[in-house]
């Protein structure tokens, strides 16, 4: 008998290793997208259409990892 995956019956069965190390997980990208909300200007959207939603998304992710990139070249450059 086949079984939809719901919240009852989900495709990782529950109590198990790997549903443990998914769930772990899963507070690193909640926080990740509390971060790209607060600090990063993601909560306000004064765009609408998803292209123009995606594009701002990805602009600010691109200008999260080039502060991130700019911040680990100075670390490597100091003496």
């Amino acid at each position: 008998m086949w079984v939809k995956a719901d919240r009852m019956h989900p495709l990782i069965p529950r109590h198990t290793e790997r549903s443990r190390k998914l769930y772990s997980s899963r507070g690193a990208v909640e926080r990740e997208f509390g971060r790209l909300k607060h600090e990063w200007s993601l909560l306000p959207l004064r765009v609408r259409g998803i292209e123009r939603v995606r594009l701002h998304a990805d602009l600010t992710i691109l200008a999260k990892l080039g502060c991130a990139l700019s911040k680990a070249r100075s670390i490597s450059k100091a003496p």
